[in-house]
């Protein structure tokens, strides 16, 4: 059986969150369990939606007592004294055993170029601290950007969408940094054919929890027209492999 290590699950309590949708540590180790995902990045539903700095220090509280959560934190510019330095902050992700960070610019309203967060990007790049973001809190043509400024930064995007794949192949092609999750990336076809051209290294299992089915991107991985040493990769190991590298 493949051993499933999650990119993406949001836990928390949500402004409006769906009927039926989990919300607790417990609820998400329930899916996990039923799904057989052993582990999983998760960031704060809080941190999104509400206030970053509260929503993280959230995540490490209702995460506490458990290795089968890969703290993520989300984070942003330091801008008046409203977010950590770069510096406090490799400081406390070392604290609290956080191995990843979520950018959110559309969300949080901020810029991706290297005069808003190229500080941050280059501590990050410093420790090899991968940077997860959403595909939907920016453009494809954004997504070229990001990779393009920040060479050395290893760039994770999640929730690609089901209709990417004529924008997601170039930028591939252009960007060796950028790696991509697969929870809603339901193109027909479309996993066997993104290892083919570009190898099974560049995709990560995502649930995308609780706004996307974990059985759902479970059956993706175990479907797909590739062989099992790639659904080992994806499954798991490419993450592992870049959370191994984490030098915090």
């Amino acid at each position: 059986m493949l051993r499933f290590v999650d990119a993406k699950c949001m836990i928390g309590r949500r402004n409006a969150p769906r009927e039926g949708s989990p919300v607790t540590r417990e609820d998400f180790l329930e899916i996990m369990d039923r799904c057989h995902i052993e582990k999983a990045v998760a960031h704060h539903a809080m941190a999104v939606e509400y206030d970053m700095m509260d929503g993280n220090h959230t995540l490490v509280e209702e995460t506490a007592g458990s290795d089968r959560f890969l703290r993520q934190w989300c984070v942003m510019p330091q801008t008046f004294d409203e977010f950590l330095s770069p510096a406090e902050l490799v400081t406390e992700m070392k604290k609290k055993d956080v191995k990843s960070v979520r950018l959110q610019p559309k969300t949080s309203a901020y810029s991706l170029l290297p005069y808003a967060i190229g500080e941050l990007m280059g501590a990050m790049a410093e420790c090899r601290v991968p940077v997860f973001m959403d595909a939907g809190e920016t453009s494809w043509d954004g997504i070229w950007q990001l990779c393009t400024d920040y060479p050395h930064n290893t760039i994770v995007i999640t929730s690609p969408g089901y209709r990417c794949a004529r924008q997601l192949a170039p930028v591939l092609a252009a960007c060796p940094n950028l790696r991509v999750g697969i929870s809603n990336y339901v193109v027909h076809g479309g996993i066997a054919t993104v290892c083919r051209h570009f190898g099974a290294e560049r995709l990560l299992f995502e649930s995308g929890m609780p706004v996307s089915s974990a059985a759902a991107a479970v059956s993706l991985v175990h479907y797909a027209d590739i062989s099992r040493e790639e659904k080992e990769l994806i499954a798991a190991g490419n993450l592992e492999s870049l959370l191994s590298e984490v030098t915090l």
